[in-house]
């Protein structure tokens, strides 16, 4: 989405929480985004083109929601499509969409802070900590332990 191409806020807002992240869901006319008070993750609704209109069509908890930090997020087409979010490296998981639907979870035994996350493609996805430390996962092999690795700089 870009800034005066795709939308233009004249004034006031769309959601009645603040948004730290928001992402379109590729292929479809969502919205996916994250915010304070919690973890769990809203999807937005744009309308067509002929209004301007933004509305809450649904959210997604998450198993850790009260008193974590706000959800990182990734979007990302499939056959359906998915985000991936979590707070915490043992909170990581990949809801599909529409049906919300947990795709995959992810397996770790430490609680480390996410700073960021994204899909490498389809199958992978990559996790950074907010201490820096890197993993990779596989959504291929489901519960697969999720181990932090420091790469030296």
């Amino acid at each position: 989405l870009f800034s005066e191409r795709d939308f233009k806020v004249e004034c006031g807002g769309f959601s009645n929480r603040p948004v730290y992240s928001l992402k379109y869901v590729p292929d479809t006319s969502l919205l996916v985004t994250s915010g304070p008070p919690d973890s769990s993750l809203q999807i937005w609704q744009v309308s067509a083109e002929d209004s301007d209109v933004i509305k809450c069509v649904s959210a997604i908890p998450t198993k850790n929601g009260t008193g974590q930090p706000w959800a990182k997020i990734a979007t990302v087409s499939a056959s359906a499509p998915w985000v991936l979010h979590g707070s915490r490296l043992n909170s990581v998981q990949i809801t599909e969409v529409e049906s919300r639907k947990t795709v995959y979870m992810g397996a770790s035994r430490t609680s480390e802070e996410l700073s960021g996350l994204a899909f490498l493609d389809h199958n992978t996805l990559i996790l950074c900590c907010a201490e820096g430390q890197l993993c990779l996962a596989d959504v291929r092999q489901p519960q697969s332990p999720l181990e932090a690795t420091f790469f030296p700089s």
